[in-house]
């Protein structure tokens, strides 16, 4: 397998003392730059967070030193149940996943990750079956890489998907303080109401992350259905009506005049309340 565009790298740290191969196209001169990334002197353009999910120890460095490199936040896990745990620790604002995972498989992570939070994902697999990239991009991803690939395209795309996301690609927090009525967890699915604390549904709990995340802009009905529901799910409007309803129920002090979440008639809802974050974790637009 060693030529030009599959190398076996040693371990970038010392406690990673066996070697590898691991598939990073472009050559030895794109593995110097992937492993002298982490001892530059970068200037971080963005607060963005990726968590990388890969059980290969080696793979997971290099993404993340590259990733790095570009500016980003990374945070890692080995394993699809450790990375669900590591939403309880903060939400990233996109995550990539290897689809050949033992114990959980990287469509069976994404389903549980995209059935409660619109977290855009990127899947890396070394499968090129057509049938593997439609599902995952159907169902659960915004980008399929099959690799090897480049070092500069694994960046491109993942600024790609982050700008077609915006300035929504917003809470890091599971849990957010909207005033002192109102504290919702995302991850755990709950609401607590002037401390009373109420359980929302997993599709209640998206909606809310939606609106929330988009705080003071119409987010219009046509992307709250495309969103927050599974794509093997047929949604209405009337659909999304009941569940707005219901969340108001359970959210808003009179629901029949709500001042959490405002109808724009026609068009679709716009959370009204301001969201007060941690310092340092207000949304933010993509640099460049």
């Amino acid at each position: 397998m060693n030529d030009e565009s599959h190398i076996s790298l040693p371990a970038l740290h010392e406690d990673l003392s066996q070697q590898q191969q691991v598939q990073i196209h472009g050559g030895r001169s794109a593995a110097r730059r992937a492993m002298a990334a982490g001892r530059e002197g970068l200037n971080i353009v963005n607060r963005y967070r990726i968590l990388i999910v890969d059980d290969d120890a080696m793979a997971r460095e290099i993404l993340k030193r590259i990733l790095e490199h570009a500016g980003y936040e990374v945070m890692t896990a080995g394993s699809g149940p450790e990375a669900l745990r590591k939403l309880h620790e903060g939400i990233p604002h996109l995550v990539v996943v290897d689809l050949m995972m033992p114990e959980m498989d990287g469509f069976e992570l994404c389903r549980r990750i995209k059935s409660h939070l619109d977290v855009p994902i990127v899947i890396l697999s070394a499968v090129a079956a057509v049938e593997s990239k439609v599902e995952g991009l159907q169902m659960y991803a915004e980008d399929y890489i099959v690799k090897p690939f480049e070092k500069e395209e694994l960046v491109a795309r993942v600024q790609r998907v982050l700008r077609r996301y915006g300035e929504s690609a917003g809470v890091e927090q599971p849990e957010v303080v909207i005033d002192q009525d109102l504290q919702i967890n995302f991850v755990q699915h709950w609401a607590r109401v002037k401390g009373q604390q109420v359980t929302l549904t997993p599709t209640e709990s998206k909606l809310l992350f939606l609106l929330v995340r988009n705080a003071g802009r119409v987010v219009t009905n046509e992307t709250l259905l495309a969103k927050a529901w599974a794509g093997d799910e047929e949604a209405y409007e009337e659909g999304l009506r009941v569940h707005i309803s219901r969340l108001r129920s359970k959210i808003e002090p009179n629901p029949s005049k709500p001042v959490y979440i405002q109808t724009k008639r026609g068009v679709g809802y716009r959370f009204g309340a301001k969201v007060n974050y941690p310092a340092g974790q207000e949304p933010m637009a993509l640099a460049g």
